[in-house]
């Protein structure tokens, strides 16, 4: 059996909350989805408060005892860690694999105003490429939600919102492989595998959020403010695709970076094309690496 993690909750709590006022931290042994579970916590918290006075209060934990900051029907931020997440998704209902005690499974929700969601997904990844490899070495970026490591895939990004009130929470999911143990069978793998340990020996799950959960957090409460363009040459010195050719759908041709709304740029034959995130699924047409993801 799985040892359970120590992942230092309320350690992190009190790193993390003077950056996010209101953060509450909560560490699940077993969840089909982090993203999924915040989702319908913000849907069903949201239809509370909206609701008329008197409605019902929410049942307390079965072991009478509430996560470090969590309260009730309210829509304030939340880190939810899964030690291991069963039934993980990515982008266009892709599957994410990951293993107990071998893998980094959060998400974060968190109430954003923001004027232009356009490439929030880039400046997560940038933010979190640059607390795990300061120097820029290994860890790149794949449009729009991938992290990769050397040319294997490392993790993945998932990014979704939801209506509350008259704003709307963010709720940001992140999935990286940290031991060899989380590699799945090779016939569910195509974009090769990469882990953690190869670029920092012996990290655990619980000091690799612990290394990248501020700079996510500083990110993410600047967007509103900065937008993209304050990290696109940042995402730019980590572009994984620049100059190399690529099949966006029926496009073909050579990624160009991206614009100031973090759009992908391709040059084709018919002239330089726009590639929104929510479009397509690029992928490498460089001979030995195979299309496709098997991540969030």
């Amino acid at each position: 059996m799985q040892e359970h993690q120590n992942w230092g909750a309320e350690a992190l709590w009190q790193d993390l909350e003077p950056l996010l006022p209101g953060l509450s931290i909560e560490v699940l042994a077993r969840v089909e989805s982090t993203n999924a579970t915040l989702v319908e916590r913000v849907r069903r918290d949201g239809a509370a408060a909206a609701g008329a006075s008197g409605a019902p209060a929410g049942r307390e934990p079965r072991d009478g005892q509430r996560p470090y900051g969590r309260r009730q029907h309210d829509l304030h931020p939340c880190l939810l860690i899964a030690e291991h997440q069963t039934h993980g998704r990515g982008r266009q209902g892709r599957s994410w694999h990951s293993t107990a005690g071998a893998s980094l499974t959060f998400s974060l929700s968190l109430p954003m105003n923001v004027p232009d969601w356009s490439g929030l997904s880039l400046v997560v990844g940038a933010a979190i490429a640059e607390a795990l490899d300061p120097e820029g070495k290994r860890l790149k970026l794949k449009w729009p939600n991938d992290l990769w490591l050397d040319e294997r895939k490392l993790g993945g990004i998932l990014i979704e919102t939801v209506p509350a009130g008259a704003s709307r929470m963010a709720v940001v999911g992140v999935g990286v492989n940290v031991s060899d143990r989380a590699k799945v069978a090779d016939s569910q793998l195509n974009t090769g595998f990469a882990c953690l340990q190869e670029l920092l020996p012996e990290v655990t799950p619980p000091q690799a959020l612990a290394r990248l959960a501020p700079a996510l957090i500083r990110a993410l409460a600047d967007f509103p403010r900065e937008g993209f363009g304050a990290w696109r040459e940042r995402f730019s010195a980590r572009d994984l695709l620049a100059g190399q050719p690529v099949t966006a759908g029926p496009l073909e041709g050579v990624a160009a970076g991206v614009n100031e709304r973090g759009e992908l740029q391709i040059d084709t034959p018919a002239g330089r094309q726009t590639v929104s995130g929510g479009e397509v699924s690029v992928r490498l047409a460089v001979p030995g690496t195979s299309a496709g993801s098997t991540g969030r």
